[in-house]
């Protein structure tokens, strides 16, 4: 069993894991930042928001949102990957602009792999000098924050080559994208999501009407749907990953009592929250 050597920099902002142990160090609760997990041998099969299953092979990359659910469903006994855990803050500032093709990608079109190539192997060879725990360079903070855009600028360009992130059709501008991505990413670290869209317009600075427009108009789905979809990725994984009681996580995500919670998980998802429990449960380590 090999031990986890994790390295960070620019002070919590950023992780490397060089041995995810035989991968079963995956997380299986909500990534406080958006990970990229590299396989190296193996397979691995994750579960993403509480409901899409993604298949992560030998080579590829899976690339996990802040805020996401993810939870290991299949491991193979010689699958071993490394993670790079990078902060909202920190995947903001090295992308700029780009930002607009991570959440797209992410949130709008959930794409979360991308496939293995020479630049995905040469990069890895290069993290692990940038990481060195014995000794980092002198110029680290620089070093590393060119690294990460370099990095993340060779993804996002993956990512656009996906038949899915077309931008033939994407009338909106770069202000509408800006705004729609601060909801994102107030939505995504909200633990109680299911809050009025007046009380997201709030936070933003602009009227709900506003927030409405450019929601429908960047992703084509209203702040709503947004919300009610991010609600029930929490509710998922609550009711899989842990040992919680509906009314515990009731009230955990804020409703006003366990009937109203499980009558609006119904509406969703057309059964009731321990129906769902009985048949997805996993055991509890």
């Amino acid at each position: 069993m090999q031990d986890i050597n994790i390295t960070q920099a620019l002070g919590e902002d950023v992780f490397f894991v060089d041995h995810l142990r035989g991968a079963n160090d995956l997380p299986s609760n909500r990534i406080s930042y958006n990970s990229f997990v590299h396989c190296h041998s193996g397979h691995i099969v994750v579960e993403m928001g509480g409901s899409k299953q993604v298949k992560l092979m030998s080579g590829q990359l899976l690339l996990i949102p802040s805020g996401k659910h993810v939870a290991p469903m299949l491991i193979t006994a010689d699958a071993e990957a490394s993670a790079l855990l990078i902060s909202d803050r920190t995947l903001k500032s090295v992308l700029g602009n780009q930002i607009n093709i991570w959440n797209k990608a992410m949130y709008m079109r959930e794409i979360y792999l991308v496939e293995g190539n020479d630049w995905l192997v040469g990069m890895q060879n290069y993290t692990r000098s940038v990481f060195k725990r014995d000794k980092m360079p002198l110029l680290s903070k620089e070093i590393m924050i060119s690294f990460l855009r370099t990095l993340m600028l060779m993804i996002c360009e993956e990512l656009l080559r996906n038949e899915d992130m077309s931008l033939a059709s994407d009338a909106s501008t770069i202000h509408d994208k800006e705004i729609f991505n601060q909801f994102l990413q107030l939505l995504s670290q909200q633990e109680q999501k299911r809050q009025r869209v007046a009380y997201y317009a709030d936070q933003l600075h602009i009227t709900p009407k506003y927030l409405s427009s450019i929601s429908k108009k960047v992703s084509g789905k209203n702040p709503m749907r947004w919300i009610t979809e991010s609600t029930m990725q929490d509710c998922y994984s609550l009711l899989k990953e842990t040992d919680m009681s509906i009314k515990e996580i009731s009230n955990k995500l804020g409703f006003p009592n366990s009937s109203f919670f499980s009558q609006y998980f119904r509406e969703q998802a057309s059964v009731t929250p321990l129906e769902y429990r009985m048949e997805h449960k996993r055991v509890v380590r």
